[in-house]
């Protein structure tokens, strides 16, 4: 009987003394993310002047609110590249790739490098970059097309959240294959 009492103490004293009302924190954990399939097709804005091929997990929605702009939406991910196109004339093609240019470069305070991937299909004749933006950026992949001398063709990906780099490292690297899909196959409507 004496031992029953003494484990019985000492379970009671580990129990109020051994508890100390810390609780440990689960480590932040990201969903698994899956990438959506490989197939491209046509979008299906009959009224913007370029054909180009999305993903068929993406949506494509013409902006009602600004003419010549697209929204590619990928739902799964809570993103959108959002693209706009503007004429041109041969004269100003140097300017508007400038100021284009700029657009992306606003970015650089907050990236901790920006890469950049040159295009260049002689068929088509269309020449672009595509810009990939380190760190804790709004706009981690942009891009600029144009075919020299009607047109460019500029797009930027954001998301729809807040997000971490690191949590969507694995979608900016699926997206960015998705945006060179599209470069590739920019052709007039």
């Amino acid at each position: 009987m004496k031992n029953i009492g003494v484990i019985v103490i000492t379970s009671l004293m580990f129990t109020i003394f051994g508890c100390d009302n810390k609780t440990a924190p689960k480590p932040v954990a990201y969903q698994h993310i899956e990438n959506i399939t490989n197939e491209y097709i046509p979008h299906n804005i009959s009224t913007f002047p370029l054909q180009f091929n999305i993903s068929d997990g993406a949506v494509a929605e013409d902006n009602q609110q600004n003419r010549g702009w697209i929204n590619i939406k990928y739902p799964p991910y809570k993103a959108t590249i959002y693209c706009s196109y503007i004429d041109i004339t041969k004269e100003k093609l140097h300017q508007e790739i400038e100021k284009n240019r700029e657009l992306v470069y606003v970015h650089s305070k907050h990236s901790s490098g920006i890469t950049t991937l040159n295009y260049n299909d002689t068929t088509e004749g269309v020449w672009a970059e595509l810009y990939i933006l380190e760190g804790n950026v709004a706009t981690p992949l942009q891009f600029i097309a144009t075919n020299n001398s009607s047109y460019i063709f500029r797009g930027s990906l954001y998301f729809d959240t807040k997000v971490n780099t690191d949590s969507v490292a694995p979608i900016v690297e699926y997206l960015q294959s998705d945006i060179a899909q599209i470069i590739e196959s920019i052709k007039p409507q």
